[in-house]
């Protein structure tokens, strides 16, 4: 796909929002300052509100009166995996306009660079594998730009159980994982592979998305270069089961059947990329479920943590 400043390439952006009004409108700002360092494209924005009671919608439309955004009324429940899946499907509509999907969070924060860096991984992808894919956007810590956040990584062994995030070299990198933090989308993936699997609530779609993509044969790549910041706030699984083995088993239920917590979701990644251990995985957090401190005992001898 060539492109030059006469012909625009056209961007759909894809974002969903549940009360960080702050964040939004701080997200959307870095995206349109970038946007304006670039002049080769045309960008509109869907975004789903679901059911924020802190005025995002408002403020969206009040800050952004000329830009092109397409705010989506949510149920309240989709979460981030609903959220994004139905900001996708609308823009899917008008499929024949975009050349890319881009995938934003609303809490990572584009740098000027980002359409730059973008692009040069989409011409990396079609000079090194004669074909388009999908490409995520490195992000650092907003303090430390050594300290890389978000990006994609690479299975460590056979057993597909490890993950060894990459940094960036200065040349995209193939990767098995991506974050959707910062994700551009080539449209012949889409029209090949589709968007999302929607059997996710909260969590797990964007890595499960690159293992699609990666199956069906496209390039999924990270950016040769940092090209924005997001805080890390993941939970890992030994910190979860710390807190877990604190809490009443009324607590623990509770907690785990919280979509944010994700053992729903992980168990459906397992299910849908690694079915013959889905057994044991399932009797696992049974097990982290009714006596977390077993689950830890059991992991540390595995070396898992």
């Amino acid at each position: 796909m060539t492109h030059t400043t006469s012909h625009h390439i056209h961007i759909a952006a894809i974002l969903t929002c549940f009360n960080r009004r702050e964040k939004t409108l701080s997200c959307l700002r870095h995206l349109y300052h970038a946007l304006s360092q670039d002049d080769t494209t045309a960008l509109t924005v869907y975004l789903t509100d679901d059911g924020c009671t802190d005025g995002t919608a408002e403020a969206v439309r009040n800050q952004f009166p000329d830009k092109d955004i397409h705010i989506l009324q949510g149920t309240g429940s989709l979460y981030w995996a609903g959220g994004m899946i139905f900001a996708w499907k609308e823009a899917l509509k008008q499929r024949d306009a975009y050349d890319f999907y881009l995938l934003l969070n609303d809490d990572s924060f584009v740098k000027d660079n980002v359409f730059k860096e973008l692009y040069a991984a989409h011409a990396f992808s079609l000079q090194t594998y004669g074909m388009a894919g999908i490409y995520s956007g490195v992000t650092c810590d907003p303090n430390d730009e050594s300290l890389i956040t978000y990006g994609g990584g690479v299975y460590e062994n056979a057993s597909r159980s490890k993950i060894r995030e990459l940094k960036p070299t200065g040349q995209p990198q193939m990767v098995d994982k991506t974050n959707a933090n910062i994700l551009l989308v080539s449209r012949q993936v889409v029209d090949s592979v589709g968007i999302f699997y929607d059997g996710y609530i909260h969590s797990g779609p964007d890595f499960d998305y690159s293992l699609v993509v990666r199956k069906a044969g496209f390039p999924a790549l990270i950016t040769a270069n940092v090209c924005g910041t997001c805080e890390f706030d993941h939970t890992s699984d030994a910190d979860i089961c710390e807190k877990l083995r604190h809490m009443t088993l009324k607590e623990r239920i509770a907690y785990l059947d919280n979509p944010l917590h994700r053992e729903h979701d992980y168990l459906v990644f397992v299910k849908r990329h690694n079915p013959k251990k889905y057994p044991v995985t399932w009797m696992l957090h049974k097990i982290r479920r009714y006596c977390p401190s077993i689950y830890l005992f059991i992991n540390r001898r595995r070396g898992l943590y």
